[in-house]
C-alpha cells in the first residue's frame, strides 16, 4: 500500500498533464467548430491558438512566480554589514574559523540574537521573506542583515511534490563571518550585494 501511495505522489503531476492535454484538445476543437464561422483553415488556426494558450495555464503561477522570484533575487536580495564586532581568540579555532556556530542560541546568540524575518512577501506568487538580521541585544542596534527570498512554487509543485523543497536566492549568507571578526582585524564597515 505504501508503495502505491508513493507512486501516486511522485506521478501526480504527470496524471494532471495526461488529463489536461485532452481537455485542451477538446476546448480547441469546440472553439474552432462553434465560434469560428469562417473557412476551415481559420478554424484550425483558431483551435491551435486556443490549445497553445490553454496548455500552459496550470503552470502559469509557477512561471510568473519564478520570474518574479528571479527579479527579486537580482534587484533586492543581498547582504549588508553595518557594524563589525571583534571577538577574542577563544571564539576561533587554530585555522581562524569561528567556533560559535555550534550552538548559536546558547552562546553568542544571547548577546547578538539572530532575528528571522520569515513573513510572506507575496501571497499571490507564494514568495516568503527568508532573510534575517543580527542585533546587539543590549543596545538594540542592527549589526547586519541578509535580504533573501524563498519561492514555494506554483500550485502543482506545492500540492504534488513529495520533497516539500523550496528555492531561495543564491547569495552569500556568511554575514556572521563579516560581522564577527577576530580582534586583530581592524574594525570596518563593508557593503556588498549579490
Amino acid at each position: 500500500m505504501n508503495q502505491f501511495l508513493g507512486f501516486v505522489v511522485l506521478t501526480g503531476p504527470l496524471f494532471l498533464i495526461v488529463l489536461w492535454v485532452p481537455v485542451c484538445i477538446a476546448l480547441a476543437f469546440l472553439v474552432g467548430k462553434k465560434f469560428i464561422k469562417k473557412s476551415m483553415s481559420l478554424k484550425i488556426i483558431g483551435g491551435m491558438v486556443v490549445f497553445l494558450v490553454a496548455l500552459p495555464l496550470p503552470l502559469a503561477d509557477e512561471i510568473a512566480g519564478r520570474m518574479y522570484f528571479n527579479h527579486l533575487c537580482k534587484t533586492e536580495a543581498g547582504v549588508e554589514v553595518y557594524q563589525t564586532i571583534e571577538l577574542p581568540a577563544e571564539y576561533w579555532d587554530e585555522d581562524g574559523k569561528p567556533k560559535f556556530y555550534v550552538d548559536w542560541d546558547a552562546g553568542l546568540g544571547k548577546k547578538y540574537p539572530l532575528i528571522r524575518k520569515g513573513e510572506s512577501y507575496s501571497s499571490l506568487f507564494h514568495i516568503d521573506n527568508a532573510g534575517f538580521k543580527f542585533i546587539e541585544k543590549k543596545t538594540g542596534k542592527m549589526l547586519g542583515e541578509v535580504v533573501n527570498f524563498r519561492f514555494l512554487g506554483g500550485w502543482i509543485f506545492r500540492n504534488f511534490n513529495a520533497s516539500n523543497s523550496t528555492s531561495s536566492c543564491e547569495l552569500r549568507e556568511e554575514v556572521i563571518n563579516e560581522i564577527f571578526i577576530p580582534e586583530n582585524i581592524a574594525n570596518g564597515v563593508s557593503h556588498y550585494n549579490n
